[in-house]
Order: C-alpha cells, then structure tokens, then sequence
C-alpha cells in the first residue's frame, strides 16, 4: 500500500514541477530587451522594467496566497512577508554597496540582476507554497 502510494506521488509531482513558473515571460521579455538594447542605459532599463513586473506577479502571488487561509494563517503569511521585505531592502543595499566599489559601467547591470533575483526567487516560492497542498492547482 505504501508503495502503491509513493509511486502515485512520484509520478504526480513531475507534473508539478513541469508546470510553468508564474513570471516566464517575464524572463523571456528581459532577455528580448537585452538583446535588442544598445548602450549601457538601455540595459538597465530593461531590468528596471523586468524588476517592475517581477514585484507585482510577487504581489499577485501573495495575494493568492493568502486567498481563503485562516486569518491566523494570513496574519504568519504577512508576517513572515514583512519580514522578508526589511530582508530585500537591506539585502538590496549591500549589493549596491559591493558592486559600487567596482570600476565599470557592467556592475550596475550586475547588481540589477542580483537585485531583480530576489524578488523573482520570493515569487516563485511563494507560488511553490501555494501550490505544494494541491497537486491539481489551478495555474494563475
């Protein structure tokens, strides 16, 4: 029975991870304005773009998240979320501390990515969590 059971899950859960991650085309959009951008500026505007749109699917995520949870689960959820945005802040000026000591007009594209990876991580975790209790989940 436990066997049974186990060989369910295993082929359940590749769907799971196969199932596309909020934010992919936002990842195929940055990587569009790249490869069309033509100077330093136009970079960071992409990432300046990318980041925009990698913070309000984070939004919609937590709002999803938190879409008919107990409100004692709702109140850990933002909790946790507050905390984690002191976290992004503070994270965010470190790198901008460590990049900025380096010589280069690359840096700030490399702190910009930096930067926007933290919101993209946070956003797909949150929709991992969200996820995680049903194999069946509607994708939004």
């Amino acid at each position: 029975m436990k066997l049974t059971a186990l060989l369910l899950l295993s082929l359940t859960l590749p769907a799971v991870g196969l199932a596309a991650l909020p934010g992919a085309n936002i990842d195929k959009q940055l990587q569009g304005c790249k490869q069309h951008a033509n100077s330093t500026i136009d970079n960071a505007q992409c990432y300046s773009s990318a980041i925009q749109q990698w913070d309000s699917e984070l939004n919609k995520q937590y709002q999803l998240l938190l879409k008919g949870q107990p409100k004692s689960v709702r109140q850990k959820i933002t909790a946790a979320q507050r905390s984690w945005l002191q976290y992004r802040d503070g994270y965010n000026a470190a790198i901008s501390a460590y990049y900025q000591q380096q010589q280069g007009t690359i840096w700030p594209l490399v702190a910009a990515e930096a930067k926007m990876n933290v919101i993209r991580d946070k956003t797909i975790d949150l929709y991992k969590l969200r996820v995680s209790t049903d194999l069946a989940a509607e994708q939004e």
